[in-house]
């Protein structure tokens, strides 16, 4: 049985800088454009069709009072029979307008091509019969009434124009039906200047088409960007009315065992369901962060040679575990090719795909191969699970979309991973691809492009992630923390004094000033937004006056500005492993036991 494939990932605009101090905690983002989908140029086409075809009565009056008066004025009394042919071939075309109106169709392709092929064909009629006056009331004898016959013809292409140039392609066809007679017969009319009037009109109708195509490629673009934005309107309030969902369960959960504390019961289960509510509740935040961060555009790639197959080994060393406790086989098969990516954004990539591949098998294995084929490498993550059917292609890169999951349970993941990296990917200009058999597995590729491999060492290693460093004796290191809301405040003191470090506190730029004036620090950790519109960077920015601090920490949980920070970042929610790791990797390398609380030795 053959793959279902569709591409998901267009080419969007590559911006290049370099990174400051990477970010502890923080993912790549960037913007991600919005496209139109098949559905949407449908919709596009069905709106264009709805204006085209809205004809009002007073306009259909108007052209049948018209026509009887150029029939009149221009057939009486020599070419009556010419008058009356012409007035029944234009009224036949009114009264199908009015007699068998199109209905808009429905949604789909079928429907809308057939409504459009019967739409263009009525106009098209409607053109040629009010054209073929320009031949059939046409007197080359009358000067006078050729003059006028001209002028009612312009006039007639100009509200024509008007009235239905809601579909251009149409009207291009039909501007030539209406005007081209009538310029015909000036061209061969004996008088001379006749001929020039002829030229008149041949280069109106020029004119026109051009008019027509300019303001109908507007008024298609005007109904994209609205369609576009009210899908926008309606991701955006599905978004947050999943994200509301998602972060009650847990939160409500969490007041239950608080409840059950309360009392008294201390059991481990307790606190150990407790901290599974946080988990599912942190991975929550994070998706979410992640998502913003990257439709926000708060982070540009940094492009450097990566090596594929320490790419490959990295990720897989995440999700090994997970594999082996459920019996599933990882397989890795790399070929030893260097690409051009981000390596921190292309191991997010992986790591999505991978756990989602994990995530939804339940037996067999998980394949993650590289390919080199031509320019590119395809990096593919093949799996033996459920599959995904043709029809949810789309579906499974929206934001909270869990196909096997319609409880919501969090223990499932959050439903953003596709999400991030069908932004990722565009941010890297790396397409991805889906191919599907239901019942037999996926495979989801992302193309590289490949690169030499480097002179230098390299570039493309990203540092192992650390260890707890649970069984260390930590020395009793002095940490200053500089945070304005007392309750997290509270918090973070109490974890680490439960790390046996000793902590002092401050809530101000200028206390925490004084404090690394009077007192040896060994690391600080500061908020950056801080009471009464002071940063948190002025303090990081104060600890390099003094030698002794060996680590300066910005805590945030908002959006960063667009410009390089030397210093480590940790978004909030802080998870205590990374920052326990950041301590250990800063503060063990140097002294290993820190100065006395106490003033500054002279």
């Amino acid at each position: 049985m053959p793959y279902s494939t569709r591409w998901v990932s267009p080419t969007a605009c590559r911006r290049s800088c370099s990174h400051a101090w990477p970010c502890a905690d923080d993912p790549a983002h960037m913007t991600a454009p919005l496209t139109l989908t098949e559905q949407d140029r449908l919709s596009v086409q069905r709106e264009v069709l709805r204006m085209s075809m809205r004809t009002p009565l007073s306009s259909l009056f108007g052209q049948g009072l018209i026509s009887l008066l150029m029939a009149g004025y221009f057939g009486y009394p020599d070419h009556v029979l010419q008058g009356a042919l012409w007035l029944v071939m234009v009224l036949i075309g009114q009264t199908l307008r009015v007699a068998v109106p199109l209905k808009l169709p429905e949604l789909k392709a079928e429907a809308v091509g057939r409504t459009l092929w019967w739409h263009r064909l009525r106009v098209l009629y409607s053109a040629l019969a009010w054209g073929s006056a320009g031949i059939l009331l046409f007197d080359a004898a009358d000067a006078p009434g050729q003059l006028a016959l001209t002028v009612a013809m312009v006039s007639s292409c100009i509200a024509f124009s008007f009235s239905a140039s809601s579909h251009g392609g149409t009207l291009k066809l039909a501007l030539p039906l209406l005007l081209g007679p009538i310029v015909f017969s000036l061209l061969v009319s004996p008088q001379p200047y006749m001929w020039m009037l002829g030229l008149i009109g041949a280069s109106f109708v020029v004119l026109m088409l051009r008019l027509v195509h300019d303001r109908s490629e507007q008024l298609e673009e005007n109904i994209k960007l609205r369609i576009v934005a009210q899908r926008a309107r309606d991701e955006k309030q599905r978004f947050f009315a999943a994200a509301s969902h998602d972060l009650r369960q847990p939160l409500q959960a969490m007041h239950l065992y608080h409840s059950v504390l309360a009392r008294g019961d201390t059991r481990a289960e307790v606190v150990d369901r407790m901290g599974q509510c946080l988990e599912a509740l942190d991975r929550l935040l994070d998706g979410i962060l992640d998502i913003s961060r990257l439709d926000a555009g708060q982070v540009q790639p940094h492009l450097v040679p990566t090596h594929v197959p320490e790419l490959m080994l990295r990720v897989s060393r995440l999700h090994d575990a997970t594999a082996r406790a459920k019996g599933l086989r990882l397989r890795l098969h790399a070929a030893d090719r260097w690409v051009m990516t981000d390596p921190m954004l292309a191991e997010r990539i992986l790591s999505n795909l991978l756990g989602n591949a994990v995530r939804y098998t339940e037996s067999g294995g998980v394949l993650v191969a590289a390919r080199p084929s031509g320019t590119s490498l395809r990096l593919q993550v093949i799996d033996s699970g459920i599959g995904i059917a043709p029809d949810r292609f789309d579906t499974v890169f929206q934001e909270f979309t869990q196909l096997n999951n319609p409880s919501r349970d969090p223990t499932q993941g959050t439903g953003l991973g596709l999400a991030t990296v069908q932004r990722l990917s565009r941010l890297l200009e790396h397409p991805v691809e889906v191919k599907s058999v239901p019942g037999k597995g996926s495979c989801f590729e992302v193309r590289l492009p490949l690169t030499p491999a480097p002179d230098s060492p390299r570039d493309g290693t990203v540092q192992p992630h650390l260890s707890q460093h649970g069984s260390e004796t930590w020395p009793a290191w002095q940490i200053l923390v500089v945070e304005d809301n007392e309750m997290v405040l509270k918090a973070l003191v109490q974890l680490l004094e439960n790390w046996n470090l000793r902590v002092t506190t401050a809530n101000r730029v200028h206390q925490a000033f004084e404090l690394m004036k009077d007192q040896a620090f060994d690391a600080v950790l500061s908020d950056w937004r801080l009471a009464d519109g002071e940063n948190g960077l002025d303090v990081l920015h104060g600890t390099l006056q003094h030698p002794d601090i060996r680590l300066a920490v910005l805590l945030t949980g908002e959006h960063m500005p667009d410009t390089p920070i030397a210093f480590p970042v940790l978004r909030k929610p802080v998870r205590p492993l990374r920052l326990r790791a950041l301590l250990w990797q800063h503060l063990s390398l140097a002294r290993p036991q820190s100065q006395p609380l106490g003033p500054k030795p002279p």
